[in-house]
């Protein structure tokens, strides 16, 4: 069975995947680029990890370039500890 998440993983997961998106618009350059774009999103969860797909890329009316990255969170780990590993 899945345990749910907290409020407190919900709140730390919101400002993680927030600064994972500004982070990949800079480190990519994407975020210069007209319909340039990052999303993080959470997919699934269980008792031991979180995973989050990355999307970014340029989406245009002249382009259409996405990568899709995916990353998992230690959930057995305390809160200050959370970092994204390759999935």
């Amino acid at each position: 069975m899945k345990n749910e998440l907290s409020i407190p993983e919900l709140e730390k997961l919101k400002v993680m995947t927030e600064a994972f998106e500004r982070k990949t618009l800079c480190e990519t350059a994407v975020g210069k680029i007209s319909g340039g774009f990052a999303v993080a999103d959470m997919f699934n969860y269980d008792d031991d990890y979180i995973d989050i797909e990355l999307k970014w890329g340029i989406q245009n009316e002249c382009e259409d370039n996405i990568h899709t990255e995916r990353y998992k969170i230690n959930r057995r780990k305390p809160l200050d500890e959370w970092e994204y590993e390759d999935a």
